[in-house]
This record gives C-alpha cells, sequence and structure tokens, in this order.
C-alpha cells in the first residue's frame, strides 16, 4: 500500500492570519498563569527573530507590535475538513491521524498517476498556496509511517518519499523517537535507556518493555513499520461543500466582511473545481452572539468565479442593514454539479459570459422580479402570446411579421387616413375564454419616422398602436 500524510506544522496560527486583511506577527501562545510560551509562530514573527518555546515576555520584548492568540479548535477541525475533502479528489479512502493531529493520510494505492513524488509535490503544493497554509508531506507504506516520515523530513524533500517496501524497512528504523505518538513519560523513559531511533527500540526485548513500560510504544512502532494493521474508519463528507470563517473581531458593517466573504469563496471554488463541480446557487449565514442572518444567491449557470460571486453578494449584503455583530461567516454551495468548465474557442472574445454577468448584477440590484426574459405562449392573440420568464428561460422563434416590442396597453389612433392599404394579419376567436377578439393588423410608418404595428377593431372601426417595429 501506498500512503500519503499532510501535516499542518503550523495550522492554528495560519488560520488565524488567512482570515486578516493585513499582513501581522503572530504567535499562539499556551498561557500557564500570567506567564506563557509560544508554541506556533507564522512566517513574519519567524523573520523577526521569533522561535516556538520563548516565553511571551522575551517576545513581546523583541516584537512589541506582536499579536498573541489561542488555539480555535472548531476552526482548526473546519480546515482539516476542507483539506480531507481536496485528497477525497485523489482517493476515496481518507483518514484523521488523531495520535499525531493536525495531520491527514489518504491512501493513494490505487492512484499509479499521482506515485511520483513530483506529481504529489506540485498537487499539494498548488493545494498549500491556495489555502495559505505550510504543510508537510510523507508517502509510505503505512498511515503511520507517512506522517512521521513528513515530519521527520519535512515538505519539499525528495527522501521524505518511500514507495518501495523494501526501501521502507530500511528507512523505517531510522525515525527518531521524538517523533513517536507516546505519552511524554514513556518517550523519557526510552530515553533514560539510551534508545534514540526506531532500530534500537526494536532490538529491545519485547516481554521486558512491555513489563518496563507496558504495549505502548511496541504498538506504535508495529503500526509504523507495518508489522501489524492499521485499520482506520474514512472521513465522511456533507454532500454540499461548505466553508465556515471565524472573524475573531466581531463586525457589524458589511465591508468588513468582504475579505472572510473573499476567502471563503476562494475556498470554495478549490474545492468544486477540484472535483470539476459548479453550483447555481449559494447560501450565505451570518452567525451572531443572539442572532443569525441567511440567504441564498441563484444565478443562471453554473459557477465558481470568485470575482463574479464576490460582486453579486457585495451587492446583494448592502441592500440590507446589518443590526448585529458578526462573528462567524458560513458558505455554502448547494446542490453542486458536474461541471467541466467552459471551453471557448480562438474567435470568442467572452461577450456572452459578460452579458450574462451583467443580467446577474442587475438582478442582485434591482430584484428578481425586476429583469426577466421573455418566451412564446401557443395563442394567436398578441396580447397573450408571450410570458415573462427567468432570464435564460425564454423559448421560442419570434414572428418576422409581428414586432418584438409590444406596448402593455394599445393606444388609440385618431389618424386612419394616413395608413397604407397593406392589411399583414387578421386575428379571430378567443370567444373560449371571454377574451374575444377580431382585428386586422396594419404595417404604419408614423409622420416621426416609426414603423408601428396597428390594428382595426373589426367591431368598433376604431384604430390602435399595438408595438413598433425595430
Amino acid at each position: 500500500m501506498h500512503w500519503l500524510a499532510v501535516q499542518f506544522p503550523r495550522l492554528s496560527v495560519e488560520l488565524r492570519e488567512r482570515v486578516q486583511a493585513e499582513a501581522v506577527a503572530l504567535a499562539l501562545v499556551d498561557m500557564q498563569g500570567s506567564a506563557g510560551t509560544l508554541l506556533q509562530v507564522n512566517a513574519i514573527a519567524l523573520q523577526a527573530g521569533l522561535r516556538t518555546g520563548m516565553t511571551t515576555a522575551r517576545a513581546l520584548a523583541m516584537l512589541p507590535e506582536l499579536q498573541l492568540c489561542t488555539r480555535d479548535p472548531a476552526a482548526e477541525v473546519q480546515a482539516l475538513s476542507h483539506w480531507a475533502r481536496l485528497l477525497y479528489s485523489l482517493a476515496p479512502q481518507v483518514v484523521l491521524l488523531e495520535e499525531i493531529s493536525p495531520a491527514l493520510a489518504v491512501d493513494i494505492s490505487g492512484n499509479t498517476r499521482l506515485q511520483q513524488d513530483d506529481t504529489l509535490l506540485q498537487v499539494v503544493a498548488a493545494w498549500a498556496a491556495a489555502t495559505r497554509l505550510s504543510v508537510r508531506v510523507g508517502v509510505a507504506p503505512t498511515p503511520l509511517g507517512a506522517a512521521l516520515l513528513a515530519q521527520w523530513q519535512g515538505a519539499g524533500s525528495r527522501s521524505g518519499f518511500c514507495l518501495e517496501p523494501t526501501d521502507w524497512a530500511l528507512l523505517w528504523p531510522q525515525i527518531p523517537i521524538t517523533l513517536l505518538p507516546c505519552a511524554a513519560a514513556t518517550r523519557t523513559a526510552l530515553l533514560a535507556l539510551g534508545v534514540r531511533h526506531c532500530a534500537q527500540l526494536q532490538a529491545l526485548d519485547r516481554a521486558d518493555l512491555i513489563r518496563r513500560l507496558g504495549p505502548e510504544s511496541l504498538h506504535v512502532l508495529d503500526r509504523l513499520s507495518g508489522r501489524t494493521s492499521d485499520p482506520r474508519p474514512a472521513l465522511s463528507f456533507p454532500v454540499d461543500p461548505e466553508v465556515s470563517i471565524p472573524l475573531y473581531s466581531e463586525i457589524r458593517h458589511w465591508e468588513g466582511l468582504r475579505f472572510a466573504l473573499h476567502r471563503a469563496l476562494q475556498d470554495l471554488q478549490l474545492l468544486l473545481r477540484t472535483q470539476a463541480q459548479a453550483s447555481r446557487s449559494w447560501l450565505l449565514q451570518l452567525q451572531g452572539r443572539e442572532r443569525q442572518w441567511s440567504s441564498t444567491l441563484e444565478v443562471r449557470d453554473p459557477t465558481t468565479n470568485v470575482e463574479t460571486l464576490l460582486t453579486l453578494w457585495q451587492w446583494r449584503l448592502q441592500q440590507q442593514p446589518l443590526d448585529f455583530a458578526v462573528h462567524t461567516l458560513h458558505l455554502q454551495a448547494l446542490a453542486p454539479q458536474r461541471w467541466p468548465g467552459r471551453q471557448a474557442t480562438w474567435w470568442q472574445d467572452g461577450a456572452e459570459e459578460a452579458r450574462w454577468q451583467l443580467v446577474e448584477q442587475l438582478r442582485q440590484r434591482l430584484g428578481d422580479v425586476a429583469v426577466h426574459a421573455v418566451a412564446g405562449v401557443a395563442d394567436h392573440r398578441p396580447d397573450y402570446a408571450w410570458q415573462r420568464v427567468p432570464p435564460g428561460a425564454g423559448q421560442g422563434e419570434a414572428n418576422a411579421a409581428r414586432p418584438l416590442w409590444l406596448l402593455a396597453q394599445a393606444l388609440p389612433l385618431h389618424a386612419p387616413s394616413l395608413f397604407l392599404p397593406a392589411q399583414v394579419e387578421r386575428i379571430e376567436g378567443g370567444w373560449w375564454d371571454g377574451r374575444d377578439q377580431s382585428r386586422d393588423y396594419f404595417r404604419w410608418r408614423h409622420p416621426g419616422g416609426a414603423l408601428c404595428w396597428v390594428y382595426r377593431d373589426r367591431r368598433q372601426g376604431r384604430f390602435y398602436v399595438q408595438g413598433y417595429f425595430a
């Protein structure tokens, strides 16, 4: 078997960093009374000389503008779930490595196309750049071995990939004991015995080791090497992809939500495109301490275009007052469907897509009922031969003898002597629904130049303007 493991060395602090509009130095701290220790630092803090293990007092003395934060377990679960769905596009068996969390593994044994270190690195590196998270990657015959290999040799190292069982038998004994997911007391006891690597642990008498320290270390070693099976439950996912963005500072205006909404759209775009999907319907939920607001955005064509959706959502949100403080933004793509994307030919300039983007923007600004298309109805009477439908739903061909522009109500015409005797159409009937008509239609040129569609009511003898030709 071949397992790909992805480990996130700075997940907590980078989750806070990725939702901030401005780049700042951040550090994750473990507070113990009045003192604290740095557990993770972002790239800006790292460049300033801060390191994990420092006290908060020393770190603030070196970098007064340093921002301290604590873990957000809910955000970490959401991020791991998002990455699990990305890994699911490679193979269906995705597992959570709870003992060395945050880390995930996926069984790529059946995906021979990706069993090359360069290909896997390119795929995972692209996802890491899109999600703005640091990752370490390892490939090994066991899930635990792949994760420890990622921790030990880090991302970007070709030696972090071990695909052959014979090579793995030589490599895993070199893994340091300090990386094993054992209790701290067990690791301390092993180090006191002079055990520094897995090879030295394997050389000890198993019965004596169990009597001294218990079976924990040997169980880990057996799962690492592949001596015993390591069954893990595969993760399951909701049907509709979703993303939650914690805001950390409560926001009371729509403009402040733009950055977080942009980040949520980018995450869903990556997820949908990875799975060759798109959606017509998007659900946005804003959660406060005591209130919640939700709205659904419907578009004509399946899409994952971030800028288009961001513009539509911004116009939707600006039309409604925000009267509560928001601390979490939740975005969901409803009923995604298979969508390989729109392939343009060399002579297309994107005019069709731009036209429909304009229609969607008008619908958000003016309301869905203000923008519509026209579809034909099987009725010979012009007044009832059309109906309003949503944009893009219009069907039927135009009648060249009739104009496209019909007036909502016909206008009386008081100059019948100006007509040319060129009857175009006679309409009779409608008694079955109480709207009987008897009319003769003509084309008539108005003195101002407009070509009009005029009819004479055969029962009353009066003339009316029904519409205009282009």
